[in-house]
């Protein structure tokens, strides 16, 4: 009786590791937020159109009539992301779709996981004011050998996060140049372990934009983060973009709060009327050695 009572305990403390292991590895890693924001310090809530409101501000899909389809990779502290994302707001004007696949596999864990993201939005007053609703489905599992009570090690997986929430958001024009946007990520909180937590953050979003006809992009976003950190996390990011002939160049800034993290960013694209290619690069101000880079291609119908 004993021994067995000692096998239980052991058990339970060879998958209590486990999970900190993966807590470890993952702590406040999101998944992909696009390729092109990446670039510009995820600084995006008034600003986002096509396949980037899906991860931004799902009101976004419906402020430009456009077939858009983009495929990416992106190498992160933890892992590598392979991501597809579809937007079509051109059939139907007065609903625009949109749907984005990611997979994620960490490099030194067992740990993956799909993220399933499904996007709405009308124009409310055509040109000026468009409101979005985004449902997300995330699983994270990690696949650890743990010892039965024969002593014999088996595949155990554990979850990490298998569950449904959502997110929402308006956006504004206020003039040809000056954009507003809010955004609310995750509202359906799932999540109780750290990992999950800081995976798929309950945050509220608000931006401003300044755009030009020649191309300049000015943004600025400011977040509350309300489950990474044991406190209210304050995040803020701010980037631009400016078209020279065909090549976007960009550069951004981000401070998240909960994880008192600030990272600096990069990157740059080629455009055309039909395709673009876009690199973005974020480099963590406080660890250096920690960075996050990607690429994507995108084709317009």
């Amino acid at each position: 009786m004993r021994n067995h009572i000692f096998e239980k305990m052991s058990l339970g403390a060879l998958a209590l590791v486990s999970a900190l292991t993966v807590a470890s590895s993952l702590q406040a890693q999101e998944l992909t937020k696009g390729i092109r924001p990446m670039g510009m310090g995820d600084a995006f809530t008034a600003v986002a159109e096509g396949t980037s409101a899906i991860y931004h501000n799902p009101a976004g899909s419906a402020r430009s009539v456009m077939y858009a389809l983009d495929a990416s990779y992106e190498y992160t502290p933890t892992g590598n992301l392979l991501s597809a994302a579809i937007i079509d707001s051109k059939t139907n004007p007065q609903l625009s779709a949109g749907l984005a696949y990611s997979y994620f596999f960490a490099r030194d864990t067992e740990v993956s996981g799909h993220d399933i993201r499904l996007n709405l939005a009308i124009p409310v007053v055509p040109n000026k004011i468009s409101v979005g609703v985004g449902g997300r489905y995330l699983i994270l599992n990690d696949t650890q050998d743990v010892a039965n009570e024969m002593g014999v090690e088996t595949p155990t997986t554990i979850e990490v996060i298998n569950g449904f929430t959502l997110d929402a958001g308006i956006m504004v024009k206020i003039s040809d140049n000056f954009h507003l946007g809010v955004a609310g990520q995750n509202l359906i909180d799932q999540c109780d372990t750290v990992v999950c937590k800081s995976t798929a953050p309950t945050v509220i979003q608000g931006g401003a934009g300044f755009t030009t006809e020649d191309g300049l992009v000015i943004a600025g976003d400011f977040g509350v983060d309300l489950t990474s950190g044991n406190e209210v996390g304050l995040d803020f990011e701010v980037g631009a973009e400016y078209l020279i002939s065909v090549i976007p160049v960009r550069i951004g800034f981000s401070r998240k709060g909960a994880a008192e993290q600030n990272w600096l960013s990069a990157g740059a694209g080629w455009r055309s009327k039909a395709a673009g290619v876009d690199a973005g690069f974020k480099l963590n101000l406080d660890t250096p050695e920690v960075f996050q880079a990607g690429g994507s291609i995108a084709v317009y119908f």
